[in-house]
């Protein structure tokens, strides 16, 4: 099996443009990816600007991603993005992996809301927040940013924070690394000491427990 790592950026819909019913608030404006082969290793990267069809790119936006309404205007359309990106993906068995729920709310909200067809390979799809929170023994309630995670096994973050490329790169590179029993436990090991993540009272759970079921759910 093949895995994807993408990471979308947004743009919040105008309000004249927006029922309080919409499923989502905002569109999708860039989508970044990568490719890693069956043994976690980066063969391809994907990036893509989205040209938003109810509002245009926000100041606010700008300041955070540095995508202006320029690099969106000659950009195709989320139905046409969707369908290159599908492509791109291609038709072996893969599994499509993202950093929170976020953008998996996003894009079938959004498809919801434009009446769009979601292609089959984002069907399986894993929050790999949810698997990397847990790897590390902290609670659900965590929330750990990717800023966070890259930084507690003592990474720089390489490229733009909040591009989408880079982003979906940085996490594609956790994914990579815990794969790596040994060198993920000595690479956490900073904040296994710091938290001391305590056993849940009478469920008889290891951190070796945890991750035992984290790495045999990557495996599936």
């Amino acid at each position: 099996m093949y895995h994807v790592f993408l990471d979308f950026e947004m743009n919040p819909i105008a309000a004249a443009n927006r029922n309080p019913d919409d499923p989502v608030r905002h569109e999708i404006i860039e989508i970044g990816a990568v490719r890693l082969d069956p043994n976690y290793q980066l063969t391809d990267r994907y990036d893509r600007f989205v040209r938003p069809e109810r509002n245009t790119i926000t100041k606010t936006i700008t300041n955070l991603t540095g995508i202006t309404q320029a690099d969106v205007e000659n950009a195709p359309i989320l139905a046409d993005a969707l369908e290159e990106f599908a492509a791109w993906i291609g038709e072996e068995p893969v599994r499509v992996y993202s950093w929170s729920n976020t953008d998996r709310a996003q894009l079938f909200g959004e498809c919801d809301l434009k009446d769009l067809y979601i292609p089959d390979p984002f069907f399986r799809w894993m929050d790999f927040q949810r698997v990397y929170t847990r790897l590390v023994g902290l609670s659900r309630r965590s929330n750990l940013s990717l800023h966070n995670a890259i930084g507690s096994v003592e990474q720089k973050f390489e490229g733009r924070q909040h591009r989408a490329v880079d982003d979906a790169e940085m996490a594609a590179s956790l994914l990579t690394l815990v794969k790596d029993k040994e060198a993920f436990a000595e690479r956490t090991r900073i904040i296994h000491e710091v938290f001391k993540p305590a056993t849940p009272k009478g469920t008889g759970s290891t951190l070796g427990d945890l991750l035992a079921g984290a790495f045999a759910q990557i495996k599936e």
